[in-house]
């Protein structure tokens, strides 16, 4: 459907679970940090100093956790890569560099957006697993702990590398992307631009 030009891309709901995971994935990040390295421990004051920090980490990861089970249920039937999802991969320079002409014609979401969803999905299921082992150390041996500790760190590093691709890329590198994610809607133009087959199915 559209209105005033202008194409309705994600319901209420998608949005309200986007930006949970997102405000709980960027409170993690900055806290976590904070806890593990003694220069950024001044970050711990964004929620009331050390003590708070350390109480509200693993309570922001279950939040985290259940939000990211909603976003898999709303999304995981369309994030399954077709035929022409591995040859827009293939053509993925041609993407980056706007040579549109060589990229094959995107549904409502492209293979790259695809692909960050499901790495960010395996992400999410190693920070909670190695999360709730660190929530309840008495629980487990130190050879696990160590090996979770691992992990979670190299989930943290992964995950923030993604979230910076992700957000230079919807806002930096193709505007009128976020917009999607705060009102629900696009242009036309960003529409056919991006994700053509999906604009002429909205037409």
């Amino acid at each position: 459907m559209s209105s005033n030009g202008l194409l309705h891309r994600f319901t209420y709901l998608e949005r309200v679970v986007h930006w949970v995971v997102g405000g709980t994935f960027v409170a993690l990040l900055l806290t976590g940090l904070a806890l593990s390295y003694p220069s950024l421990f001044w970050l711990t004051s964004l929620v009331g100093g050390g003590p708070a920090a350390r109480v509200l980490h693993p309570w922001v990861g279950a939040v985290f956790g259940l939000s990211m089970v909603f976003m898999l249920l709303l999304w995981f039937r369309e994030m399954f890569l077709s035929h022409d999802d591995w040859r827009w991969l293939g053509a993925i320079k041609d993407y980056v560099t706007r040579n549109h002409d060589k990229v094959p014609r995107a549904g409502k979401y492209n293979a790259g957006q695809k692909v960050f969803f499901w790495v960010q999905g395996g992400l999410a299921l190693v920070f909670v697993a190695t999360g709730l082992t660190l929530w309840m150390p008495e629980w487990f041996g130190p050879g696990l702990l160590a090996t979770a500790r691992l992990l979670h760190f190299a989930a943290t590093i992964g995950g923030g590398l993604f979230l910076i691709v992700h957000v230079y890329l919807g806002v930096v590198a193709y505007p009128g992307t976020a917009r999607g994610m705060i009102d629900g809607k696009v242009t036309r133009r960003w529409a056919s631009m991006h994700h053509p087959r999906w604009y002429e199915d909205q037409s």
